[in-house]
């Protein structure tokens, strides 16, 4: 979460685009999408692995229904240009993939120095 203003705000500043609906300007990449995504997204990265096999397989589709949902909200409400959600997700998305590899890796070196084979 601490992430998303890191790279929301510098962009927002250097590309200066203004709303659908308003002259003012800083709209892409929405940070309201952003912090969505990765909200229920890493929500669901968490939960997953505690509520075992069910938990894998309807955490992280709910997680994306509601990243969408949101996402698509904010443009037919005109807050955000199409443009502006998907730069965020295709942003949160890497983010979130980094995340993923991270966590993967470290479990990885846990399992190696545990003395047990890992699956």
């Amino acid at each position: 979460m601490a992430a998303v203003p890191v790279l929301v705000m510098p962009l927002k500043l250097w590309i200066d685009r203004p709303g659908p609906l308003t002259a003012e300007s800083g709209y892409y990449p929405s940070g309201h999408t952003a912090t969505a995504m990765v909200a229920y997204c890493g929500a669901a990265l968490l939960l997953a692995p505690r509520t075992g096999r069910a938990g894998r397989g309807w955490a992280m589709p709910v997680a994306v229904v509601l990243s969408a949902a949101t996402g698509i909200g904010l443009v037919l409400r005109g807050y955000h240009w199409p443009l502006d959600v998907l730069g965020s997700w295709l942003l949160c998305g890497m983010l979130l993939a980094l995340l993923v590899a991270a966590l993967r890796r470290i479990d990885n070196r846990g399992a190696a120095g545990s003395g047990t084979d890992a699956p």
